[in-house]
Parts: C-alpha cells; structure tokens; sequence
C-alpha cells in the first residue's frame, strides 16, 4: 500500500480521492483493458504529501484534475474548473488581479492587499504568496490537485483553507508535441501549445505557450467599449539535465504578461437622487445588474507582468542503512510580478474619483526535503515512507495607492449622498434642496469647482518585507497490513517589517485647508515605519487509515494550520494598523472505495473546522478596514463518484458538497451601510459569505464510434446553493441558488490525437451575480460583479 507508483493520467478526465474521485469519461487503463478484456477505472497518482502516492492511499480531502479535462472543458484557468470541485468557489470569473477563492466557505478579499490569501497556491512545487500568481503560467497542465482543509504541515503557512496544487507538463522520454485553438462566442481566441522531448540521453526541453485574446461581455455604454476586454500571452521553458544516473536538474523559466481593461463591476439598486444625479452625465444610466451593461468614463487598465526562475535537483541517493531508498530534494525559485491598474472608484459617468494602484512583489524561496522507506519502525510495522525538510522565504512588496478627485466631485458634493457620507447617516437628506441646485447648474458647477479643486488626491505607500523559515516533517506507518497512522508536524517562524503612511495632496492645503478627498474619505495624515511583528507556529496532522479490503479504507484525520498576521495596506487613518494571525483546527472522516471489479469510485468524507481570529475586511462607507473576526465553524460533506457503466459507451460522474460555514462569535461586525455607517451588528451564529449551502455537478458521457473515429459526447449539470456574497450579510447581497448546464461533442482518433470539440457553458444563459459590493460615494447602492453568460466555443487539438 505504500509503493510509489508509476504517474498513470486519464486519457481525458477529472480524478480525485477521499471526497472526491474521477469524472473522466474514459478513465481506463489501456493496458488493464487489453489483457483482462474489461473496462477499468485509471489509477490516479498525487503528490499531495510531496511523495508519490495513488491517491486512494492519501487520507485528506482532494481533487485532483487532469490538463486534458481543462482544454475539454475549454477553460483558460483555475476558475472555470471550480464548479466541477464540492465546497470550492472562486469570486470572479474574469478578474485577472483579484482572484478571491473560497473552500469549505473560508477565503480572503483580496481588496485589501495585506491579506495573505487563505488558499495557498504552489505551482511546479513553488509556492506564490500573491493571489495575482492564480491566472499566471495556466497552460500546458499537467494536472491540478485542489487539497482542502488546514495544509500547514507540508504546505506551510497561508494554506489555511486548502491549496491548489499545479504540475505543468515537461520534457518526455520520447519527443512530443500538443497544440490547441480555441474559439468562442462571445469573441475570444485562445492558443496553447507545447513541444519538448529527450534531445539527448542527458538533455531534455519542453517549450511552452500560451495566448489569449478576449474582448469580453461588459459593454460601457458610455466609453462604447468593453469593459473586461482581456489579452493575456504567457511562455515556459523547461531543461532538463541527467548528469548522472540518479540525478535529475529541471531549470523552469516563465514570463507572462496581461493587458485587461478594468473593471468589471455594474451599478445596482440606484435610489432616485443618485439616478437623477448620474443622468446629468449619462441620461441612459441604470441600475440593472443583469444586462452585461456598465457606464464608467475612465479607461480603467490592468496592465501585469511576471517572471518566474526555478531550479529543481533531483537525487535518488538509495540504500542507507535501515532505509531501503533515501531520496533529496532541492528546490530553488526566483519571483517577480508588477501590476499596474486605474479604476473607476465611482463606477460612474460621473468623473468623481479615480484610483490608481502600482505594486511590485519579489520572492526568492528554498525548500531542502528527504524522503524515503523502510521496512519498519524499531521493528514495528510492515512498512515506513517519510518526507523531512526546511523551507526558506523571503519578499518584498510596495503598493502605492493614489485616489484623485475628478472634475465633478465639486458637483458630487451637492448632492444628498455626499451629505449622507460625510454625516455617516443613510436617512439623512436636504429635502430637494441640494438635488434642485445640482440639477439646476450642473455644468457650471462642475466646471468652477474643477478648476478650484484643481490636483486632489490621497496617496498611500505601503512596504513589506517578509522572511520566514520552517521545518516539517511527516510518516507514514503500516502497523499492520489494514491499520495506518499518519503524524505530522511543522515548526514555523515569520517576521514581518512594514512602513505605511497617508497623506492629502491638494493646492489648498498650504493654506492649511483640507484636501477634499481626504476630508471626502473621512482620511487623516499618518507615517508609521517600522512596523514589525514575529510569529511562532506549530502545525501538527494525525491521520488514522484502516483498509477494509485492497479497494476501500476509511479514514479520520486531524489537521492544524494558520495565517499570517499583518499590517493594513490600505488605511485612511493610520489607526490599528496591526491584526492578528488566524488559526485552523480540522477533523474529518472519510471513505473511500472501489467496487464492481473497479468500475465504480465512491468516496464520502464528513468534516469540521475551526477558525479563531478570523482575518476579515469591514466596509467603513468608503474603504475596507483590516480586522479580525471571534472564530467560526464549518461543517459539511463531500461526496463524489465515477462509474463506468454496464453500459460500456456510457460513464457517470458526480459530486456532492454540503456546507455549513458560521460565525461563532462575532458581537461587533459591520452592519450594512442601510443601517448608518461604520455602524456595528452580532452576526455570531451567523452564515458566512461565499459559503453555498450546497453545491453539485452531473456529468454523463457517451462514447461511440462513427465511421472509424471516436465521438464523445457530454453534459455537465451544475448546481451552486444561496449564499450571501459581502460579508456584512446584507440582505441586498443574497443570491439564490442556481443551476447552469454545459455541453459538449468531440470527434477524433481513438487515441486523441487529434479531436475536434463543439461545446459551450451556461448554455441556458441564466443571469447570476457572483458578487454584490457597497459602492464608495453612493450609500446604499451596491456594485455588482455578473457571472459569464451564455457561451459556447469549438476547438481543434493535435497530438504526436
């Protein structure tokens, strides 16, 4: 049971274990189905525990996807395949900068940039501190494991909710080349390709790429363009080395660069003053959020680059005394990622406020593991397998954030919501009185107090620097041939030195007045530098295996993990700057098992979590501030299958995620701007935002021969339960459940290498909002974030 396997993908397919399993339509071993005759579910091996291991044998709540089922799917990133994956949701769809990705009901707003995101992201074995790093390097996959609940003790710190864990494909023994085209309606093309091979008996390459051009589905009526248009090419390169006969070097290089206008977001629930405010500047504004239909007047842009440099050495060392093979790991990275963004603020017509964000992310890492087998533990046991290393991490990050007043903010302060934002009361109004001489002398007004406002802004500088430092350790014992214990544990140490300050820029400010954005933003001047705050933690696992037969086992497993402490990155005050490190506590019990001569996978696993200072992101009627939640629960289950049918053209796929994510404790939340702002409401006991009370995928898949080719045809039913979607709960945020259908047929060789594929997703094009946000300068009006409409695509796919 405890023998590294040989990695033995899907043909095409979607595999996972303990919760989850395959939902590959053809996930057979070839080699299995020649010699017995009969069908057979592939074996699916993970590196979850930073070994090689089937993943039955790995007793934590995965999924593991395949590159093939991606490009099946048509999808060009992480978030197209999480309807397809229990208890996992990611917050946009076409964000390339603030991916927000939330597990079992707990992730992190990437709004406020001195989050660390709950779900940790490791690429080629690197781990990526920045949310951004989830839309860079997404191509030529390999497979992607999506490991849930606390990851501490091999993954380290800010795997709090889970991590996504990517292999990209690199050089084979035999040369071999891919290549894709991808054609969608609404417009958007998209090229990934791969060629690489053993050159020599020492020397391997792989040359990958990868290019994207979307012109999207949000139409600014006012700037007549589309507002989440979207060009993003990215290239890899791959060495390989075998100086030796146990030594293997893989140097990786990847640069990508992103060019997006920006951003996505809809006006919703405009009350009359504002409607007849913003008509002064577009008489067709409204206020539907389901019309793919916007009205900002700033270019908004994202422009992002990133260059990765990795160095993996590979070193089968063998026999050590009582060890029967020792193997070491090093692996080095380099990271750079650069982003360059203006918004609209106001996400309006009206040229109120325009934010400008620069930041620059540097990361240099080192992780030093062995690992190995025995044939016992001080003779107890039928078999060992260890992995024991250190891990090294240092950054550097810098954000300068600029937020400048527009020539109509003097117009904007005649009017009842600037009344209401500066007096921190919703209900309050002049009685007409403002909207009458705004409507009267719009014009004139904002061309006599552009002019008197002239450069007006609020800047904020924030610098972080972060060195951390760990070492783990974990085994796996066979007591007895069924019985199965896993311990772990890691030791970490985090410091974190930062600088902040804001500060009003204005003409007027020599005179000792006020600059209006600040005063606007209810800001105040600060400088704090040297920030520093140091971190302990222990991370420990238990995990208990007992295997009922060869082809099913239940498990229990105990896990612990955190996040980070930090500073806010965006603070108008310059008060408690500081918050605290959250912790996670999970135990979970599963089962998982094969039946009907392997046909069937049946997994199920129940869970709780524990989070205590939970790191959350208040809305102040302007902002976002930094604070840290009593504690919350999540309880739940994951349930998923493949079966391969008596039927033999037809397989089944499924999944089950049922959540439960709670508030504990949380006596002084923020209460929705309806209720006044920076006003306070209990929300322990509580649902907790982006946590679906259920969610579910179908897939049946029918494969027949026509006139000597394969045809494969299939139909995902997708399903994602109420949730609230900002995390005051307002009322106004709340999403009903919905259901999405997607489809697709293909035609090729039997053995892929080549296919033509017709498909597309939400095909009934429903209307569903994937998040609703407070606006900044129009209390109790909400910007609302679509989900992608209908969409469908066709593709061509070569293989030799």
């Amino acid at each position: 049971m405890l023998t590294v396997n040989t990695v033995r993908w899907c043909a095409l397919g979607l595999a996972s274990c303990v919760a989850q399993t395959s939902l590959a339509a053809d996930a057979v071993s070839g080699h299995n189905a020649e010699s017995s005759g009969r069908r057979m579910l592939e074996e699916v091996v993970v590196s979850a525990q930073k070994v090689e291991q089937s993943s039955q044998d790995v007793p934590i709540s995965l999924t593991a996807v395949s590159g093939d089922f991606m490009r099946e799917v048509g999808a060009t990133g992480l978030q197209d395949i999480a309807p397809y994956i229990p208890n996992v949701r990611f917050s946009s769809d076409t964000d390339p900068a603030l991916a927000q990705i939330n597990i079992r009901g707990f992730g992190s707003n990437p709004l406020n940039s001195a989050f660390d995101s709950s779900v940790g992201f490791v690429q080629d074995e690197v781990f990526f501190n920045r949310p951004s790093y989830y839309n860079e390097g997404m191509f030529d996959i390999a497979r992607v494991e999506v490991l849930r609940g606390p990851q501490g003790t091999l993954f380290g710190k800010n795997t709090i909710a889970g991590v996504f864990n990517v292999t990209t494909k690199g050089p084979t023994e035999e040369f071999s080349a891919d290549f894709r085209v991808n054609k969608t309606d609404p417009d958007e093309v998209s090229y990934e390709g791969g060629i690489g091979g053993m050159v020599t008996d020492w020397f391997g390459v792989r040359v990958a790429a990868q290019d994207i051009s979307r012109d999207g589905q949000l139409h600014n009526q006012f700037l007549n363009r589309q507002d989440d248009e979207h060009e993003q090419n990215a290239q890899r390169l791959k060495l390989l080395f075998l100086p030796s006969e146990n030594v293997s070097v893989e140097l990786m290089a990847v640069t990508s660069e992103t060019s997006a206008n920006y951003w996505g977001l809809q006006l919703m629930n405009l009350d009359e003053g504002t409607t007849d405010f913003l008509k002064n500047y577009d008489p067709n504004i409204e206020d539907d959020p389901y019309n793919f239909t916007s009205s900002y007047d700033q270019d908004g842009f994202l422009d992002k680059t990133s260059d990765t440099l990795s160095l993996k050495t590979d070193w089968d060392i063998g026999p050590v005394g009582a060890l029967n093979n020792l193997n070491m790991v090093l692996v080095l990275a380099d990271t750079e990622l650069t982003i360059d963004s203006l918004v609209d603020l106001d996400t309006s017509p009206a040229n109120l406020a325009i934010l400008e964000v620069v930041s620059d992310y540097e990361q240099q890492s080192a992780e030093l593991r062995f690992s190995g087998t025995a044939d016992n533990l001080f003779g107890i046991g039928s078999g060992v397998e260890f992995v024991v290393g250190a891990y090294f991490f240092d950054s550097r990050f810098s954000q300068q954030t600029q937020i400048t007043a527009g020539s109509d903010f003097g117009a904007y302060l005649l009017t009842d919501d600037a009344l209401q934002l500066v007096s921190g009361q919703t209900s309050v109004s002049s009685g007409g009185l403002l909207g009458g001489l705004n409507l009267a002398g719009i014009g004139l007004i904002s061309d006599i107090t552009g002019a008197a406002i002239g450069d007006d802004y609020l800047q904020l500088d924030y610098l972080l620097n972060v060195d951390a430092q760990a070492i783990f350790a974990q085994m796996t014992w066979a007591l007895t041939d069924q019985f199965i214990i896993t311990p772990g544990i890691r030791f970490s140490r985090e410091q974190k030195v930062a600088d902040a300050s804001g500060a009003g820029f204005c003409q007027t400010a020599a005179l000792g007045t006020p600059c209006l954005m600040e005063l606007a933003l209810s800001a105040e001047d600060y400088d704090e530098r040297g920030l520093s705050r140091k971190e302990t933690d222990v991370s420990p696992k238990l995990s208990f295996q007992y295997y009922l037969n060869s082809d099913s086992n239940v498990f229990l497993t105990y896990s612990r993990g955190y996040k980070s402490g930090g500073f806010n990155a965006s603070s108008f005050g310059g008060e408690d700057l500081g918050f605290d490190p959250e912790e996670a506590a999970t135990i979970e019990a599963g089962f998982k098992g094969e039946f009907f001569d392997n046909t069937l996978r049946l997994n199920a696993g129940v869970y709780q979590t524990q989070f205590d200072n939970l790191q959350v992101l208040a809305f102040n009627g302007a902002f976002f501030d930094v604070t840290n939640a009593a504690s919350a629960i999540s309880r739940g289950l994951e349930m998923d299958f493949v079966w391969l049918t008596p039927f033999e053209p037809l397989t089944i796929a499924g999944s089950l995620g049922l959540l439960d994510a709670k508030y504990d404790s949380y006596p002084n939340a923020p209460a929705p701007v309806t209720s006044g702002l920076n006003s306070n409401q209990d929300l322990s006991g509580k649902r907790i935002a982006f946590a679906p009370e259920q969610s579910a995928s179908f897939t049946p898949t029918l494969t027949l021969p026509v006139f000597g080719l394969a045809m494969r045809a299939s139909v995902d039913y997708l399903y994602q339960g109420n949730q609230f979607t900002d995390g005051d709960l307002d009322p106004n945020s709340y999403l009903e459940g919905f259901s999405q259908i997607s489809a697709r047929i293909s035609i090729g060789a039997w053995d892929q290498r080549w296919a033509l594929t017709l498909g597309g997703s939400n095909l009934t094009d429903e209307k569903v909002l994937n998040q609703v946000l407070d606006t900044v300068f129009f209390p109790g009006s909400y910007n609302a974030r679509q989900k992608s409409g209908r969409k469908v695509f066709a593709s061509l796919s070569f293989a030799w």
